[in-house]
Formats: structure tokens, sequence, C-alpha cells
């Protein structure tokens, strides 16, 4: 039996997943809110039980813009997600966002 034979046999295909998004924006609280630039870090959770360290892996980062908007493209859209926004002034606690679920366009 060649080598490309028994590869063959062993290879399972998963089915194709479109990719999924996540978005949002980071703004201070009043009125009116204000829109703020701050590092958003998101990560993919472990389990269903909103458990964030030491659990999870930090899937990627991005600062937001100056409109306070933020995206992570390219998501697999059956598992679930976190985000936390930091303040880098030191001023604001993190924020964090459990059990996220990608959205797909159709």
């Amino acid at each position: 039996m060649s080598l490309l034979t028994i590869l063959a046999k062993t290879v399972t295909l998963k089915p194709l997943v479109r990719p999924g998004a996540l978005f949002g924006s980071t703004t201070i609280a009043g009125t009116p809110e204000a829109a703020v630039p701050r590092r958003v870090q998101l990560f993919v959770s472990q389990n269903a039980h909103g458990q964030v360290f030491p659990s999870n892996t930090l899937v990627d980062w991005c600062w937001s813009d100056a409109a306070g908007d933020w995206h992570f493209d390219n998501l697999d859209p059956t598992k679930k997600y976190h985000v936390i926004a930091y303040d880098h002034t030191g001023v604001h606690d993190p924020v964090i966002k459990l059990n996220l679920v990608p959205s797909v366009e159709e």
C-alpha cells in the first residue's frame, strides 16, 4: 500500500463554514456618550460558562478607531467569543462582553 493511499483513507473533510464577524463600539457613558479609541482583545471561549481566564485563547486584538468602532472578521460562527475593552489611560475599568456569537452575512 502506498503512502498516498494511507493518507487518503485517514483524511476527513469538515463542512465549509462561512466566516462570521463581531463588531461594536467603545464609548464613555454620559449625556451624550463620548466615543473613544480603546484597545480591544478577542478571546475564543473554551466553554459556555462565561469563564474568561485562564482557559481561553487570545485570538486577536485591535484599537477601536476615533469613532470608537471596532470589528473582527473571519471568525468561526459555531464558537463563542469574549471581548475585553481596556482603558489605556487607567481612568476606567475594563469592560467585558461574554459568549458573543459572530454574525454571518447571507
